[in-house]
């Protein structure tokens, strides 16, 4: 038995595919993952240009807010990967290229910064055993300074806008979704960098939201259609 892609756009003419369980989960991890993110962002007690020592002092002053985020971002990674996975398989069966590139570019992109530390966690965790903030700083910096650590970094920044730029594409080719859903994809992860290369907090809950806009299309035609792949013998 073989998996096929059913490439015809999503309307009425489309088969369902999936179970009806299957497709609730799907939609929801699709458009959950970029919210939580947003969520997480708009608690964030510092900017994104803010130096190592200015954030530690931040999180020391913002516990609880950080604690919040920091919950809402590995719940939000989870689902972001599935929410891809998702989105992907859909764009696949309607662009198969571009869908297959952009899922596994997207994918790899978030599997990447998902190996890093994360400062927040490191500095929340410092506190609580009571390290001081000098020495969090100095640990902080020399972990980040690590190879192992600035590559899958580099690699993230790329993938996720590249990644996003795909399946965008991918989704408006095929017809998969609304053009004004795929163009929001499109943008997001572009708007995403600028928003934390200046240190714009707004710009960057308006990428997740422009994503959310994107996945929560596809995930609105999972939930009703599925995927569009098929399997047959």
């Amino acid at each position: 038995m073989t998996t096929t892609p059913s490439r015809t756009s999503a309307d009425t003419s489309t088969p369902v595919t999936g179970s009806g369980v299957g497709r609730v989960l799907l939609a929801l991890s699709a458009v959950l993952g970029p919210l939580l993110f947003l969520a997480a962002f708009s608690v964030q007690p510092y900017e994104t240009t803010d130096s190592t020592k200015e954030i530690v002092a931040a999180i020391a002053e913002n516990e609880s807010a950080v604690q919040f985020a920091q919950w809402a971002m590995a719940l939000g990674l989870i689902l972001l990967v599935l929410g891809t996975l998702a989105v992907g398989l859909l764009a696949t069966a309607r662009s198969p290229k571009l869908g297959l590139w952009g899922t596994a570019v997207l994918a790899t992109g978030w599997l990447a910064i998902a190996t890093t530390p994360n400062l927040d966690q490191v500095a929340l965790g410092g506190l609580e055993k009571g390290v001081g903030q000098e020495a969090l700083v100095a640990v902080t910096d020399g972990t980040y300074e690590l190879a192992v650590n600035g590559i899958p970094t580099l690699y993230f920044v790329a993938a996720h806008v590249i990644g996003a730029i795909l399946l965008g594409v991918a989704l408006l080719r095929g017809r998969a979704i609304a053009p004004w859903a795929a163009w929001a994809l499109i943008l997001s992860m572009p708007v995403n960098v600028v928003g934390f290369v200046a240190g714009l907090l707004p710009v960057v809950l308006l990428s997740f939201a422009l994503m959310a806009v994107g996945f929560g299309a596809a995930g609105l035609v999972i939930l009703r259609r599925g995927t569009g792949w098929i399997r047959s013998s």
